[in-house]
């Protein structure tokens, strides 16, 4: 039997009402047409399932009533299956090309427990964070100024290739990221290169109410040589007061590991997520 779309958004709300998101988003952040899902039915109820793609598994769920009762155990084990299956030796929770969590939520903890119990390991866990701009405003933060040299503006097309040497720089990883952008990119420009960058996104609020009108930011990265001038900070405020002035009420980050960095401009911790992982084959 194979599960009904609104049954499985559904099921997910359920599992996870402190991370709310749209069914629109649901389904194309996760790209579920061209994802394996693996699921358990009670009858004709689902009540469990599982979403796996290449050596990730994207997100598991099991209904609260259901709980305890092997559902999960059978699941995760079904999934690590058809992963090794796949020839991979190496899973990892949420993230990936297509993922709604980066990982799994630390709270409450019996969730990442769940995993360590089954081998899983986290070396780190990321921060989801927010910033309420009532009253925001950049002047008014007691950051370091970015060199005066510095130009900040939005990145047009004929930046492109500069951009993209600059991603490669700070962070490989994202180039896929900024070959056909859908956002606005705010640049630090400086001597000739681009020393810094980030997405601009006023519809970007993943885990929030649509009525509450939060945009984020993402992908902020400063090259190696122009790291501690402050660039990333100014970066960072500048964007926020763009965002601000787009009528957005929130700034929402994901998958931060800095968390520190982000305070000093604002920004509170509001979800924590472990981020594990486990090698296949040393089962």
């Amino acid at each position: 039997m194979s599960p009904d779309i609104n049954d499985i958004f559904a099921l997910y709300l359920k599992c996870f009402p402190d991370y709310p998101v749209s069914k629109e988003a649901f389904c194309n952040l996760l790209q579920l047409e061209t994802a394996e899902i693996l699921s358990e039915f009670n009858v004709s109820k689902l009540i469990g399932f599982s979403i796996i793609r290449e050596n990730t598994i994207s997100l598991l769920c099991v209904d609260p009533f259901y709980r305890a009762k092997g559902v999960g155990s059978r699941l995760l084990q079904k999934s690590e299956t058809a992963i090794a299956g796949q020839n991979f030796k190496h899973i990892i929770l949420g993230r990936g090309k297509h993922y709604l969590l980066q990982g799994v939520p630390a709270e409450p903890a019996e969730i990442s427990r769940f995993f360590q119990k089954r081998g899983y390991s986290a070396e780190w866990t990321s921060a989801d964070m927010n910033l309420c701009l009532n009253h925001f405003s950049a002047s008014a933060l007691d950051i370091p100024p970015a060199p005066e040299t510095v130009v900040f503006r939005f990145a047009t097309e004929k930046d492109s290739v500069l951009l993209l040497n600059a991603v490669q720089k700070a962070e490989p990883a994202w180039k896929d990221f900024f070959i056909s952008p859908l956002e606005p990119i705010l640049i630090a420009f400086h001597a000739g290169k681009i020393a810094g960058f980030e997405f601009l996104s006023p519809k970007g609020g993943r885990f929030v109410k649509p009525e509450s009108r939060t945009g984020s930011i993402g992908c902020v990265g400063v090259v190696p040589e122009e790291r501690k001038k402050g660039i990333g900070r100014q970066l960072v405020s500048k964007g926020a007061e763009w965002l601000k002035l787009q009528g957005c009420m929130n700034i929402e980050l994901r998958y931060v590991a800095l968390v520190d960095w982000y305070q000093k401009i604002g920004f509170e911790v509001i979800r924590r997520q472990w981020m594990g992982e486990k090698d296949l084959s040393a089962v």
